[in-house]
């Protein structure tokens, strides 16, 4: 119109001052999982700040937000300076869809730090399968969805190669692979399921089937009755729980596996090495 004066162009946003931060995730799109795996995001330098990151993550569960946060800590992934991981103060429900907003790009990292880029996530839970091992009577008693699934005798770590007590969670699955120990190897140890970084497993050991729900005989493991392993292996999920109150071994720490229901909710709040 005759008189109306052009509108300004907008001022471009000024670009972050200092060093990139770059964030990448463990967990995958479309991803199914166990309802206590936590959300792992690492990151190529060290950030001295974690404030804005926390804030800025959203997260919903079948559309409804969430609450918990991240807690960061040191990390022996190859590429990465440090890790976080997310969970809320229980587990996932099950079944349920699960989307995280991560709009942290030009975010501050800590002084003469910024994040280099933003995510989305978008995974689901199955069935909660929370498998709990009691020591003293070598079995495992596992419900689904709270329900009762099923009892499986197993033998646990041995007086000299004890089996960690605690919450842990599977971390990946292997049909058929070799392990090595103190004066054994096994090159086709079947239907595992892993639960520590040092290398505890649920598995099939049909060596060890006259001790299974008898005696503690293994390095460690948790041994199975074979068929009982195949069974397991084809239903659990990384992500399910398993709960070992009193095995013999040291307490479970997130250090050692996706330890992260080992944390009592309280300290987690405080977000581990960075203070949120």
């Amino acid at each position: 119109m005759p008189g109306t004066k052009p509108s300004p162009s907008p001022s471009p946003s000024p670009s972050p001052v200092g060093d990139p931060v770059h964030v990448s995730l463990l967990n995958g799109d479309g991803d199914v999982r166990g309802v206590g795996m936590p959300i792992i995001a690492f990151f190529n330098a060290k950030l001295t700040d974690a404030k804005a990151f926390n804030a800025a993550t959203k997260i919903t569960a079948n559309g409804s937000p969430v609450q918990g946060n991240w807690y960061f800590e040191e990390t022996a992934r190859e590429g990465a300076a440090m890790e976080a991981h997310w969970r809320p103060e229980t587990y996932w429900p099950a079944h349920a869809k699960i989307h995280m907003d991560l709009p942290v790009k030009g975010v501050s990292a800590g002084t003469g730090l910024y994040f280099d880029d933003s995510l989305t996530l978008d995974m689901s839970t199955g069935t909660a399968y929370i498998g709990t091992i009691d020591a003293s009577t070598l079995r495992m008693t596992v419900t689904a969805d709270g329900a009762q699934f099923g009892t499986f005798p197993v033998s646990l770590g041995a007086t000299n190669t004890p089996t960690s007590r605690g919450v842990k969670v599977i971390m990946e699955k292997g049909l058929d692979i070799p392990m090595r120990g103190p004066g054994y190897y096994d090159p086709h140890v079947q239907f595992t399921q892993r639960l520590t970084y040092g290398g505890e497993y649920l598995h099939s050991a049909p060596w060890n089937v006259a001790n299974i729900g008898h005696r503690s005989s293994s390095n460690g493991c948790t041994n199975l009755l074979p068929a009982d392993a195949q069974r397991l292996y084809n239903t659990f999920e990384i992500g399910d729980v398993f709960t070992y109150p009193n095995a013999n071994g040291p307490a479970m720490t997130i250090g050692m596996g996706y330890g992260d229901w080992n944390v009592p909710w309280s300290e987690w709040q405080t977000g581990g090495a960075l203070q949120i």
